[in-house]
């Protein structure tokens, strides 16, 4: 019995040593005296150069702005990443780059027609029907509306130009309302009339002369010429900066959605490569009314009207008057805008002056508004 005990105590041990069939490890014979140790563990680290990451596909159909990637470079430093001396290709020794705070020094931004997604996007507008398509003259054959048609989907682009709705920032801009407002120039809606009247009489006297001369000649040397014009002749520099930041929206906007007139894109492109346009909103208002076929009366008059209805929304959301008053004051003023337009329409730009100085003098003011819901 003794015996059968310890043969099994000795199988037992000896299989439990053992690990998958391998002979158990031998433990080296400890001293009474030693202390036990343990093994540290090994970490195995794995490198991943060899390791082949994958990459996003590209979007199919893709962007054909972006073409797939989502990214354009950015507008303010033109891809460059820096602000200064954007028109080299590195600066000169000894000179520190001023990093872009637009897209923060990488010289990229979104791509506006896909908002980045890098997935191709309809074109937002309208186009002119191709008269030579075969199938349009086998629809049409025996009738000759194609002028006509095309001269219908014109006006539908061209009503486009004048929808609120058309992203180019005029909402953003107050024409000096706000700083009015603040030194208790405008507190009523009498005295909000009396302002919009004073604001339309000075743009028809030193704004529309360069929509006219624009509009009659949408060439790119003529807007080129316009807009050193007008650079030179805004002093104040509010004024300046908020013609700046709107005609520039409106430039990118209308070669993007007007894609049926290719020179829109042409002009903006060369324009910005040169560095020497500060793309002016009333100039390049005139060369897109020019280039959609609108006469030079009706661009002008046009751009009176955008005029007078940022104002008037400027003042709704000041709460100088409600949304129901200002469509009654926008009606009521139609008959004085009209009136403005006829005493300064079709003027040449050595013709263009300021006829309110207090109002100049207001706008400039809006710079050191301590608290501004305006940019203008």
């Amino acid at each position: 019995m003794t015996i059968g005990t310890l043969s099994l105590l000795t199988m037992i041990r000896f299989e439990s040593g053992s690990f998958n069939g391998l002979p158990p490890l031998r433990s080296p014979k400890l001293s009474p005296h030693s202390h036990i140790s343990l093994t540290k563990p090994s970490w195995v680290v794995r490198t991943e150069s060899n390791v082949k990451k994958k990459r996003g596909k590209k979007p199919d159909p893709h962007c054909v702005v972006c073409e797939g990637s989502g990214r354009v470079d950015c507008h303010q430093c033109r891809g460059k990443g820096r602000t200064n001396q954007v028109h080299l290709e590195m600066l000169p020794k000894g000179e520190w780059p001023k990093w872009c705070r637009t897209c923060g020094g990488s010289g990229l931004g979104y791509c506006s027609r896909c908002l980045g997604t890098g997935e191709y996007r309809y074109i937002m507008g309208f186009h002119f029907m191709n008269r030579d398509n075969d199938k349009s003259q086998e629809n049409n054959k025996g009738c000759d509306n194609g002028p006509r048609l095309a001269a219908s989907i014109a006006q539908w682009s061209q009503w486009q130009l004048l929808d609120s709705l058309l992203p180019t920032g005029g909402f953003a801009h107050s024409f000096g309302l706000e700083a009015a407002v603040q030194s208790n120039l405008v507190s009523n809606p009498d005295e909000l009339k009396t302002f919009i009247i004073h604001v339309l009489e000075n743009t028809g006297s030193l704004l529309l002369p360069f929509v006219h001369v624009a509009s009659v000649s949408p060439k790119l040397e003529t807007w080129h010429n316009l807009d050193k014009i007008l650079d030179a002749t805004l002093t104040n520099e509010v004024s300046r900066k908020a013609s700046i930041s709107q005609g520039s929206a409106l430039m990118r906007v209308g070669s993007a959605v007007f894609s049926e007139l290719p020179s829109l894109k042409t002009m903006r492109n060369a324009s910005l490569g040169s560095g020497t346009v500060s793309f002016h909103h009333a100039p390049i208002f005139g060369l897109i009314c020019g280039t959609l076929g609108l006469d030079s009366t009706d661009s002008q008059r046009a751009y009176m009207y955008i005029t007078m209805r940022d104002v008037i929304s400027a003042a709704t959301r000041l709460n100088l008057i409600g949304p129901l008053g200002a469509a009654v004051l926008q009606h009521q003023l139609a008959p004085n805008a009209e009136g403005i337009l006829e005493k300064w329409k079709n003027r040449n730009i050595d013709d263009a002056c300021q006829v309110a100085p207090l109002l100049d003098t207001v706008q400039g003011c809006h710079g050191y508004l301590f608290s501004r819901l305006f940019s203008s």
